[in-house]
Parts: C-alpha cells; structure tokens; sequence
C-alpha cells in the first residue's frame, strides 16, 4: 500500500460482504494498488473524486442514497476522465448495459466475479478510457485548425468518388446547406463555371492518373446559392496507398472573389482606374510594401490630412499611425469592421475604417487603402448607446419599482383581509362541531380545507410582500426562502455565502439580488424537475457574484423562451451595470451567473 506510483480505486458498494470479498481481490489481483477508498454513499464518493486522484472507480448502482442509473449519472461530472467499472447482480444487467451506454467502461457481475476478471477489467478499463481521451482530444485538435481558417476544407474519397465537406465553412462562403456533410455524386463539376470546367477537370485528373506529385492547385469560378460565381483558389494535397495509388485528397477552397474583381477592374482600363483613384471621395493612396512609403495619393487625401502632396509622400504608414498599430495594421489590412487611427497635419486623431488590397504599381509590391472617417460617427454611436442604456435604465427602474408597489399591496390586502375572513370563518367552525355531533365529519373536513387555505394565503403573501431585509437582513431572508422551498419541495438546496458585509450594501441592492434569486429558484421548481440546487453568494472587491446552479433537465439556450423569469433577472442586473450569463443543454442542468457592481446605482437623467 505504500507505492505511490499504483493505482488508487474508489470503490462504492453498501454491501459489507461484497466490499470485503471485493477488496480481497483487488488486494490478491496482482495489480499495484497504492491507495483504496470505499464508501457507502453516493454523494461521499462524489466528494471523494473531487479532492483526490482517483484511477478507477467501481460502482455499485444499489446505494441508501442513490439506485440504478441515477447513481452513475450523478458521478458523470467528476468521472469524465476517469473508468468506472459497474457492479451488478444477475437481475440488474439491463441497467449496466443502460450505464455503459452513458459512458461507464464495463461492469461485471458479482456472482461471476474472480481476481482475474477483476484485474483484467480494470486494466482493459483504464487503456480505454486513455484511447478514448487521445481520441477526443485529436478532434478538438481538428476542430480548432478548422475553426481556425477561413476556408472551405473538403476532402474527397477518389476510390468511392465522395466528398465530405468539413464544417460550416463552405455553407457560409456558397450558400449551400452542407455542413459535416458528404456533397451530392458529382455535384462539385457541376457548379463549376462552364468556361473553366473542361480545364480544371483536365488538370485534376491528369495529376491523379500520372500520379508522383502529392499536390494541387487551381483557380476558378464557383456557382453560389445565389447564382453567382464566385472566385477560388483551390488547393489539394493528394494521400497514396501501399501500392502507390491516388486514394484520396484533402483540400481548402479560398474565395478570392474581391481580390480577383479588384485585379481584373485594374487591368481593364488603367486610365479608368487613375480617375476612380483620384476622384475618390474617400482618402486614397497608395504605399510599397517593402518600405512603406506613400507613393500615391488622391485629393481627398490631402484635403483630409492637411499635407501637401510632397509632404505626404515623404511620409510612411508608420507616421501615420500611433506608434505601434502600424505592425498591426500590416498585419490585418483588410480585416473587416477593424477601427484605425491616423494622425492629421494638425495633430488631430481620428478613427477610421481601412478597405485595403495589394496592387502591382509599375511593378512594384503596393498596397492601395481607402479610408473612411468614422470620428463623428462613433462619437454619436457612443452617445446614442448612453442615451439608450440611461433610457432603458429608467424604464426598467420605474417597472421594478411599480412591480413592488404592486406586490407590497397585493400582499397586505390578502393578509389583512381575506386572512382575517377565514380565520373568524374557521372559529365559527370550531363551535360548530362541539354543538351537533352528527355533522362533525363535514365541518372537520371544512376546518382542515379552512386551515389549507390560510397556509397558502400566507405563503402567497410572503412572496409578494417585499421581504422585511432591514429586519431579517440579506442571508436570513435567502434562508427562509430557501426553508419555506424545502417544506413542500423534496428538493437539495445549498447554500455557500463568502465575503458579503450587508453593511455596504443599500437596501435596494439588497432587494434587487433576493428578487433575483427567488426568481430563479421558481424557474427551477416549475421547469427544471431538479433534485439539488448549489447557491453560491460571493463578495470580490467590488464585485458580487451570484451563481445558482442546478441539476434539473436542463434547456437549450438557443431557443426563444416564452417566460419572463430571465428576462426579469437579467432587467434587474442590468439596473445596476451587471450582466448575465447563461449556461445549459438539454439533460445538462442549468448555471446561471449574476454579477454586480456593489457600488453602482441606477443612473439618473
């Protein structure tokens, strides 16, 4: 037991016998155990993987707190890396078959069990779940490259003549609907421009007859979605076999349509283009790429800038720019969207947009650039934007306010009246029922109805009234709240609070985040079907952070919901410059993260 380099395996079985007879095995298997764990509950072994190194886990699916599937399932966070073996009697095969299923890597039956079964599932256990990870881990490898370029990859099966296409790339670029899809027989030649088709389909089957070469390339016109073609540069690299034949390639289509319109406009009429140059509303000029110099300019240039023109050809790019966003810019040139900023004669800075392509300028390596000034433009966007967001504030902060007004009324009619009306109600009954013994059952059963409705009417009033947070403070209000849940919901509720001094914080503040979490925790118990519940309240500098999250059946944040719950969660977090962050899947649970600014009030006009 003291090699540390053995294996270390939990076992949760609530049988003592078996875990006897099971770890006599393990221990008479000839495998180099270091350590082993056992416990009789699921949720220590839960606690057990999180803090130490677990190499295997098998796992009795019969537990005082746990049975059948639900068992595994509940481990499945802390697992993901880790084999669990199932352990199961004759009658219960089904549900290890169904855990397999979920991820587990074996299971065995106990009455069949042996040291050499047993030695021999973990170690077969083990290298699956090692080959299983270096699998997993290659294809986010993959999707990574993928993701990473904007290119179409393909890759084409000469032997069955089908081309799988990878990603959603090629959709975005063409239009077509094939995302992680083969394409349709030879719809490729297809879509190819009827001029270049007889030429790209020579030199392509050219290089796989003769063979000896393991790359291709070519540029042509593609046929979009839309009916137009676009320009590509295709490139394909070609895989042999043992016998040297061409069995497959994998390539990347580049739209090079801007690139090769801008070429072809140029090379067309170079008179044309000296007009559209210098006539250019926009600034433009023209600077070589070795040295970056400016060695062309157009007129709304100069007006713009304020240089002459012998002036601005003494410049470079490097003057232009602040220091340092020069190298930025040459490294992204044409990056769409990209905010720049250039100096003025007079010093003035301003922010502008940059269309740029390379040119040959009397055969030289250029870049031509055509500059728009967005100073004012993004000066209003950032005015419009505050105006909105002060908009959207009070709006927000007079709906919140009139939704308290509403709840704190609503809650005090039906406390003080119809509370009363029953209780009085209730006494009459009372008297009843010692005077005639004959109706005792009837006005019994109508004093327990009474009693049933003056329990509801008050937890009604509970959660419309605005809680007494003055009173209670933040953490026994979200307490009670969480003591009121747990009466008539069989449901887990955690609750961690670390760093919060309800001293600092206003008493809005403090009504905003229990609305909040009393919120949530009602999104639970109508949709979720949750078990447990972990709500965690931190304090960090200035900064709350509120996390509640649960195990329940999860939604696919995709989706367009009809409810108002988040909505309401995310205008309350929005009124004190916080935001929202959603995270969930079907069948995953659902995190939802709320962080405020503890110093920031609602902004007023």
């Amino acid at each position: 037991m003291q090699n540390k380099t053995g294996l270390t395996i939990l076992t949760v079985e609530d049988n003592a016998s078996d875990l006897f007879l099971l770890e006599h095995m393990l221990k008479s298997s000839g495998l180099e155990i270091a350590q082993l764990y056992s416990t009789d509950h699921i949720h220590e072994a839960y606690t057990l993987l999180e803090r130490h190194t677990i190499h295997v886990v098998l796992l009795d699916l019969t537990l005082p707190d746990s049975f059948g599937i639900h068992s595994f399932v509940y481990l499945k966070p802390v697992v993901q890396k880790i084999p669990v073996i199932i352990l199961t009697g004759m009658s219960d095969t089904n549900i290890a078959l169904e855990a397999i299923k979920e991820g587990a890597q074996d299971y065995l039956v106990k009455g069949e069990l042996t040291e050499s079964l047993l030695a021999k599932a973990i170690q077969y256990s083990m290298e699956r779940k090692r080959t299983l990870e270096n699998l997993r881990l290659s294809n986010e490898r993959f999707n990574t490259v993928v993701k990473a370029t904007n290119d179409a990859i393909w890759d084409w099966d000469i032997v069955t003549n089908k081309v799988f296409m990878v990603g959603d790339t090629y959709k975005q670029l063409f239009g077509y609907d094939i995302v992680d899809t083969h394409s349709p027989g030879d719809w490729w030649e297809t879509i190819l421009h009827p001029e270049d088709r007889e030429r790209v389909m020579a030199k392509l089957w050219k290089i796989i007859r003769e063979g000896g070469v393991n790359k291709w390339e070519d540029e042509y016109r593609l046929r979009r979605n839309d009916g137009e073609y676009a320009y590509v540069h295709d490139r394909g690299h070609l895989i042999y076999s043992a016998d040297h034949r061409p069995i497959r390639m994998i390539g990347a289509i580049q739209d090079i349509t801007a690139r090769k319109l801008s070429e072809e406009k140029i090379l067309a009429s170079e008179e044309k283009y000296r007009q559209i140059f210098y006539k250019n509303p926009f600034p433009t000029w023209i600077f070589g790429l070795d040295s970056l110099q400016i060695v062309e300019v157009n007129d709304a240039a100069l007006e713009k800038y304020g240089f002459g023109k012998e002036e601005f050809s003494r410049l470079t790019m490097r003057e232009i720019h602040p220091p340092g966003e020069a190298d930025l810019f040459m490294a992204s040139p044409g990056e769409a969207g990209k905010l720049w900023h250039h100096h003025k004669k007079d010093g003035e800075i301003m922010i502008v947009e940059i269309t740029s392509h390379p040119i040959d300028y009397f055969g030289r390596s250029c870049m031509q650039v055509i500059v728009n000034d967005v100073t004012e433009r993004i000066r209003l966007e950032k005015e419009l934007a505050k105006q909105q967001k002060l908009k959207q504030q009070q709006i927000t902060e007079v709906v919140l306010g009139a939704q308290e007004r509403e709840r704190f009324e609503l809650g005090q009619e039906l406390h003080d009246n119809i509370n009363q009306i029953l209780a009085t109600s209730k006494l009459y009954l009372d008297v009843a029922i010692e005077e005639r013994e004959p109706r005792f059952e009837l006005l019994a059963k109508s004093r327990k109805n009474i009693s049933m409705a003056i329990e509801e009417i008050r937890k009604l009033s509970r959660e419309l009234i605005t809680p007494s947070l003055n009173d209670l403070g933040l953490v026994q209000s979200i307490r009670e709240l969480i003591r009121s849940i747990q009466m008539v919901k069989k449901m887990k509720i955690r609750l961690l609070i670390t760093g919060v001094d309800e001293q600092s914080l206003l008493p809005e503040q403090k009504i905003n985040i229990y609305r909040i979490i009393q919120e949530q925790l009602n999104n639970i118990l109508k949709h979720a079907a949750a078990s447990t519940v972990l709500l965690e309240l931190n304090k960090l500098e200035e900064q709350i952070l509120l996390r509640v999250t649960d195990n329940g059946k999860g939604f696919d944040t995709r989706l367009r919901r009809k409810g108002v719950g988040l909505s309401n969660i995310m205008s309350r977090a929005e009124l004190y410059n916080g935001r929202v962050e959603i995270e969930s899947a079907p069948g995953k649970g659902c995190r939802l993260e709320v962080i405020l600014n503890s110093k920031a009030l609602p902004e007023q006009a």
